[in-house]
């Protein structure tokens, strides 16, 4: 592949077959189960023609995007649906029987993987995401994969936790999913958010050769002392859903001096938990968003807002930012650019495509001290409509911070910021001038950041 057909891929809609794996995140000499089935989310004709699936690691492999290190023999499938839950938690899953399996070698370089499957005529017609845990600690910086958050805009059998299919042919968001499940295929928003988020900062970190472990969201829930073997944490694109412990671990990096570079937004949004299936351990993400709904009121696992006054840890105690506007566009202008980032003075962040959401500085009781505003910008609604006569004005920053502890702390601020960095990147482009910048900042960032409580470092 090239850059150029990474950027017109689009694993959204399933036309064939469509597959999910019975784990997220494994280490070498693991088995994984590929359950798998024909499926089509239109009219086009099913047919029971082999198919074929195979493992590919993302990387850069000078502009080729990934490397193939596994193939299947051709596999007849069986048609699938999904199964829609009775009770009223209204979750859809795929009960499909296991395909095929492969063991990841220990030839198998750490990283994010695709496992897609193949037409007869070599097209691929859906893919579920992998990573392969480095040894922890093998380098100095860890790059969380945000599972959760994918599954949360999983669109498969026509619920997401967003919406659901009405009566009337229009989504509805009454029907939505009160729980995701990790044991369906990933659509949608869902699948989309991994070639947005995920892809182009896989590539972009590679192609600098940077050396970066990953680890899921999932993982970190699991072992938070993980995140304690690194200099620094990078978090990626859109990691809106956090479970308690996930947030308690990234506050508690930064008060013993670990580096965060968040290069997204919306970040730590929603409090979530997990919940077994009947496939394993931690294969259903609970969302209720409101304590009413939620049957569960332990504050550390009812479904609500991190900033909810139930909770009340807002999430800029671990940046300084909290989110500000969705579907916003617009430019952001130097504020303070400081000497140890070297970038323009001058030069802005235009073209900030209609997709964004975006963070900026809050001022409150867990407002950090000392936040430095890099940029900033007053930002427009892409629904102007429905927006029509709000007080609240979308505002969209950029900013960094140290903490006594000597943490430091990059926040993007924005969603788009981590497709920005690779030519493969399925969204709409910034202005080529803020590509370039933002690729500037970016590795500047990342290469600051594996040193050990950097913040001591910086003025």
């Amino acid at each position: 592949m090239t850059q150029a057909s990474w950027k017109a891929l689009d694993l959204s809609a399933a036309e064939g077959s469509a597959l999910w794996l019975n784990q997220t995140g494994v280490s070498c000499g693991a088995e994984v189960k590929i359950h798998a089935a024909l499926y089509s989310s239109n009219s086009s004709p099913m047919n029971s023609v082999p198919r074929t699936f195979a493992a590919w690691r993302i990387g850069y492999y000078n502009g080729a995007g990934a490397r193939e290190v596994w193939h299947s023999t051709p596999i007849k499938l069986k048609k699938g649906q999904a199964t829609t839950a009775r009770e009223a938690t209204r979750y859809n899953e795929a009960n499909w029987p296991v395909a095929t399996t492969f063991t990841v070698g220990n030839d198998w370089t750490p990283g994010l993987y695709l496992i897609v499957s193949f037409s007869a005529f070599g097209q691929i017609e859906n893919a579920a995401p992998l990573v392969v845990r480095s040894p922890v600690g093998s380098s100095k910086l860890v790059m969380m994969q945000s599972f959760i958050s994918w599954q949360m805009y999983n669109t498969f059998g026509g619920r997401s936790a967003y919406i659901g299919p009405g009566l009337d042919g229009i989504s509805d968001a009454n029907e939505r999913s009160r729980v995701v499940s990790f044991d369906r295929p990933l659509l949608g928003s869902g699948a989309y958010s991994i070639q947005r988020d995920a892809i182009p900062l896989i590539q972009f970190v590679e192609k600098q050769g940077l050396n970066v472990d990953q680890e899921t969201d999932l993982d970190i829930n699991n072992w938070p002392s993980i995140t304690s073997n690194y200099s620094g944490i990078i978090v990626g694109g859109h990691a809106e859903y956090f479970t308690n412990r996930m947030f308690n671990t990234f506050i508690a990096d930064r008060n013993v001096g670990t580096n965060i570079a968040i290069l997204g937004g919306n970040t730590s949004y929603w409090q979530t938990r997990l919940e077994p299936s009947k496939y394993g351990v931690d294969r259903h993400a609970v969302m209720y968003r409101y304590a009413t709904d939620d049957p569960n009121t332990n504050l550390s696992q009812v479904t609500l807002e991190f900033s909810n006054e139930r909770i009340n840890t807002p999430t800029n105690l671990i940046s300084g930012e909290q989110t500000s506007g969705v579907h916003v566009y617009g430019t952001l202008k130097p504020v303070s650019i400081p000497a140890w980032l070297q970038v323009s003075k001058t030069a802005a962040i235009s073209g900030l495509t209609t997709d964004s959401e975006v963070e900026a500085v809050t001022p409150n009781v867990a407002e950090p001290p000392n936040i430095h505003i890099l940029y900033s910008g007053v930002l427009a609604w892409r629904d102007a409509t429905r927006h029509k006569g709000m007080k609240k004005v979308p505002v969209g920053q950029v900013t960094w911070l140290a903490l006594p502890s000597g943490s430091a702390i990059f926040d993007a601020g924005l969603s788009t910021w981590s497709c920005q960095l690779s030519d493969a990147c399925i969204d709409l482009p910034f202005d080529y001038s803020a590509q370039t910048l933002i690729r500037s900042i970016t590795l500047q960032v990342l290469t600051l950041w594996q040193t050990p409580k950097v913040g001591y470092l910086l003025k």
